[in-house]
């Protein structure tokens, strides 16, 4: 006699006890409740009924009352698994077909349903098998097996890209041939490298809009992987034309675990990024432009740093050169005239009011330590139209995760004593619309907030893995103001200050 039958014994047992029954009726009404009730006590992996995947145990969370969630700690080959499963019913289905539990093995590679049968009873369970940390992975293979050692050359490369059960299209696999470099100014130099990827041809990665150029973000000093993801959800909240689209994933590069990232889309010009047709010009305010030899960079007269033309390709004085120059001075000197707030000469001629306002609160309210028009601000212009703020980049060392210039500290403004935000708020019609927008990012507070939640709890066996690979969580790593410790602490700080900065400001633009 198996444990289950054992079980329903001892409760017909009890029943009729409690009863005081002396004929069947009693004991037989109590066997068909109890048969009328099938559900999955118990779901497990046994390392000895697995062999070829397992190098432990692994223990199922059964969540609410019909999803069972796995997580192999492991990268496998492949999901064919033979299930532990300790059950009250009669037996177990899978599409149809009796499974033996212990000996039946299984393809959990996609989300499977799995049925307990009790008399006429029924009961579903949604299994997912979550392989490593239930992220998509990307593998890359570089020819040769050859180190990323450049960012100014890239290497031939192989992309596998393996979805879970948690993403767009579970189990589904991608192959790409293409080429990777590094990428970024001072994330270049940490231990944990960001990476751009290249393709001859267009490709689509999670359901994105296909193109040739994607990146890889690091997030090496932000221990929570949260803070670009939580301004560029800001980003779909506002006016901006395009925020860039990001998916976290597992890198293994060249057969090792290199950690968590963000997959997502490179800033350029293009129907589906930076739309402003190919006459267009994308713009970055960036202090290292004078360091790098393809920049093609000017100054106006209020701008500290360079103005890097960033798309198209340009050379000094040419067309598109002087054009983007002669109209970047033009608005610098328009908007410190003495007639900027006039309705048709002033500013508003050759500014996008909107996305200046947008552009301006994301980053005042997450307190981008760079945003102050230093690096990583970006401006587009469509030809014979108006300059537009955006798209949104870097955030790695907002939201408080910053030793320097106060920005740890959650009160204060920062990016209002720019040059040009500065003049902005001189005019009394940009602050009435800069309140009214914060008003409306204020009231979805919650909503914020919401979607740092979701994020964390979807990192956070990832954040364990990261820090194994990386050793970041009870270490200091530039520039962190603070070290918290585990992964929950960290976003715990990160939604404390978020929250405290909100009040502030709100405190503050109530009483402008």
């Amino acid at each position: 006699m198996n444990h289950i039958n054992l079980r329903l014994l001892f409760v017909y047992i009890s029943a009729f006890m409690l009863c005081g029954c002396s004929d069947d009726n009693c004991l037989e009404t109590t066997k068909d409740e109890d048969i009328n009730m099938p559900r999955i006590i118990k779901m497990e992996f046994l390392a000895g009924e697995n062999v070829d995947n397992l190098v432990s145990d692994v223990e199922c969370t059964i969540s609410g009352d019909s999803l069972v969630e796995c997580w192999i700690r492991h990268f496998m080959g492949d999901k064919m698994l033979i299930p532990h499963v300790s059950f009250e019913g009669d037996y177990i289905e899978l599409d149809s077909r009796k499974i033996i539990p212990d000996e039946t093995p299984i393809d959990f590679s996609k989300p499977v349903t799995m049925t307990v049968v009790a008399g006429a009873e029924r009961k579903d369970y949604r299994i997912l098998v979550h392989a490593f940390t239930g992220l998509p992975t990307l593998w890359i293979e570089t020819e040769n097996n050859v180190e990323i050692t450049s960012k100014d050359t890239y290497v031939n490369a192989g992309f596998t890209l393996i979805e879970d059960v948690v993403t767009r299209s579970p189990g589904d696999v991608t192959q790409f041939q293409g080429k990777i470099k590094g990428r970024g100014n001072t994330t270049w130099d940490f231990p944990k490298k960001p990476y751009a990827l290249k393709f001859s041809e267009k490709v689509a990665f999670l359901g994105e809009p296909a193109d040739k150029s994607w990146v890889l973000l690091a997030n090496y000093t932000d221990k929570t992987s949260l803070r670009n993801a939580t301004a560029f959800y800001m980003g779909e909240l506002s006016n901006l034309d395009w925020t860039p689209r990001m998916h976290f994933v597992e890198v293994m590069l060249n057969g090792r675990y290199n950690g968590t990232y963000q997959l997502g889309e490179k800033i350029k010009i293009s129907k589906n990024r930076v739309n402003v047709d190919d006459s267009g010009i994308l713009f970055e305010i960036d202090d290292k432009a004078v360091y790098e030899p393809d920049a093609r960079y000017f100054y106006v007269e209020h701008i500290a740093q360079p103005v890097n033309i960033k798309d198209p390709e340009v050379e000094y004085n040419d067309e598109t050169y002087q054009y983007a120059y002669s109209f970047l001075k033009l608005v610098d000197e328009t908007l410190f005239s003495d007639n900027f707030t006039d309705p048709v000469e002033g500013w508003r001629k050759y500014m996008d009011e909107d996305s200046f306002v947008d552009w301006y609160l994301i980053n005042e309210i997450s307190k981008n330590n760079d945003a102050c028009f230093w690096s990583s601000c970006f401006m587009n212009l469509k030809k014979g139209g108006k300059l537009k703020m955006g798209p949104l980049w870097d955030f790695d060392i907002a939201f408080g995760n910053v030793y320097y210039n106060g920005n740890d500290d959650p009160e204060g403004f920062w990016v209002k004593s720019v040059t040009w935000y500065d003049r902005l708020f001189q005019d009394p019609l940009f602050m009435a619309k800069v309140k009214q927008r914060f008003g409306y990012f204020y009231d979805r507070k919650t909503t914020i907030f919401n979607e740092i939640n979701e994020n964390a709890t979807y990192l956070k066996y990832a954040m364990i893995e990261n820090d194994s690979r990386w050793n970041i969580l009870y270490t200091p790593t530039w520039p962190n103001h603070d070290v918290w410790g585990n992964y929950q602490n960290e976003v715990q700080c990160l939604k404390t200050w978020l929250d405290k900065r909100f009040d502030w400001l709100k405190s503050q633009f109530d009483n402008m």
